[in-house]
């Protein structure tokens, strides 16, 4: 079936989908928003457990300087909450505890501050150094180094190239990463809870402001269950799904970078376009959540919050909703952890997660009623989170070809951002730019 043409056809519902026809809409223009799910959200989904626990599967948090995510929940009245943060953190260096990173740790931390301060977020590939920082990774920088023991360089590289980009140190660019820090104004506001990104969370979850984006679109533009398959393109564009053909003068692709070449084009889009694409990597981490009657962890004064130079698990955090009684404990795996956890049996992995927190927490971390997990590297429309990166020598080689609009083809999504690329703030960010190019060519 098939109607008449479109000023612009949006494919996928994430965030930045839903600020790209929202964008647009406001501008008068007639839009259809096209999603394969029958849900919106993208990668935030938000599941609530048979006691009502909160439990956000996906993307969770917004931090200071993300402005247009916290203006979207002010706009629906959806409040946030901060981070539950009620004790100490812990940092396991090799069989150190401490409740604060060595200074060996902050100094490295900060010089891949310093580092990051000289990268242009616009055209990273034509920074002061940029073929050399893209030609090295993040764990050869961080061998060379003249800082700090081996595990204290250990968990600088899981916070950073697992913290952020989900694979291990050994398989981040450089480049990449100083771009990312860039783009997210700089370690200490990544890493943070605080005054950082994992600063608030929101009731009912990143996916609640999705939804209400997308009745505020209303359901003649949102179409759900309605996935891309092919795109005619040339003066204008014809997108076909199942059962529908949607014709328009301008398409806003918004599905994840590392998944467009799934769909079929015709003609074929430029083939640098094409091999920038297939030389994104999805992200690999798991996001493992240990429910309990209560947050127990609080009573022996600690935070939930704990950072691991070694083991299954490199990060947790209390993930507590107030008014809830009942304490979660999520603790996310990278990079080879991550692998190794898939390996095991549904039976097996709750019980490597909690021996791999044990020393941190005590042998109450037994005692979990609930352990929920949803590994988006099994989705098809995802296939991996929390977002895709470049290895070592892609920005140089294709960042131009994929930032590059292709004539009526427009590009969104959190990987194309230049302002927390990763985030929800860079993916809205980057569907409103896009909704700018095109109306300047409508």
């Amino acid at each position: 079936m098939s109607r008449s043409q479109h000023d612009v056809v949006v494919v996928g519902a994430g965030f930045a989908g839903l600020s790209a026809a929202r964008a647009l809409a406001r501008r008068g223009y007639d839009v259809v928003l096209l999603e394969a799910r029958d849900r919106v959200g993208g990668r935030t989904h938000t599941r609530y457990l048979s006691n009502g626990t909160q439990i956000d599967l996906g993307g969770q948090w917004l931090g200071p300087t993300q402005e247009t995510m916290y203006a979207l929940a002010a706009e629906f009245g959806i409040a946030t909450f901060p981070t539950a943060s009620h004790g100490s953190p812990v940092y396991r260096i090799g069989d150190r505890q401490l409740e604060e990173p060595p200074a060996a740790v902050d100094r490295l931390l900060q010089r891949v501050d310093n580092l990051a301060r000289d990268i242009d977020p616009d055209r990273p590939w034509a920074s002061a150094n940029a073929a050399y920082w893209d030609s090295i990774t993040l764990r050869g920088w961080l061998d060379a180094q003249d800082v700090g023991t081996p595990d204290e360089r250990a968990l600088v590289g899981r916070m950073l190239a697992g913290g952020l980009q989900t694979v291990e140190a050994a398989e981040v660019s450089m480049l990449g990463l100083l771009f990312y820090v860039r783009s997210g104004n700089g370690v200490e506001r990544l890493l943070n809870m605080r005054g950082g990104a994992q600063q608030d969370r929101v009731f009912g979850g990143p996916q609640a402001i999705a939804q209400a984006m997308a009745d505020s679109l209303g359901s003649e533009v949102v179409r759900h269950n309605q996935r891309a398959r092919r795109v005619e393109w040339d003066t204008g564009v014809t997108v076909h799904t199942d059962t529908h053909t949607f014709p328009a003068r301008q398409l806003v692709m918004a599905i994840p970078a590392h998944i467009v070449p799934e769909l079929d084009f015709s003609p074929p889009l430029p083939v640098t376009k094409q091999i920038a694409l297939r030389s994104l990597l999805p992200g690999i981490g798991l996001k493992l959540h240990l429910v309990y009657p209560t947050p127990f962890w609080r009573e022996a004064g600690l935070s939930g919050q704990s950072n691991h130079s070694t083991g299954s698990i490199t990060e947790t955090v209390d993930n507590t909703v107030p008014g809830d009684e009942h304490g979660v404990l999520t603790g996310f795996a990278y990079g080879v952890d991550a692998l190794a956890l898939r390996r095991l049996s549904p039976t097996q992995r709750p019980q490597a997660v909690v021996e791999s927190l044990l020393p941190v927490f005590g042998q109450q971390l037994r005692e979990f009623t609930d352990f929920v997990e949803f590994d988006w590297s099994t989705e098809s429309l995802t296939q991996g989170c929390f977002s895709a990166r470049f290895g070592t020598h892609g920005w140089m080689s294709h960042g131009a070809d994929l930032m590059a609009v292709t004539g009526p083809l427009h590009w969104a999504g959190t990987e194309y951002a230049t302002v927390w690329n990763g985030y929800f703030e860079g993916a809205v960010r980057s569907g409103e730019a896009a909704a700018r190019a095109v109306a300047e060519q409508l």
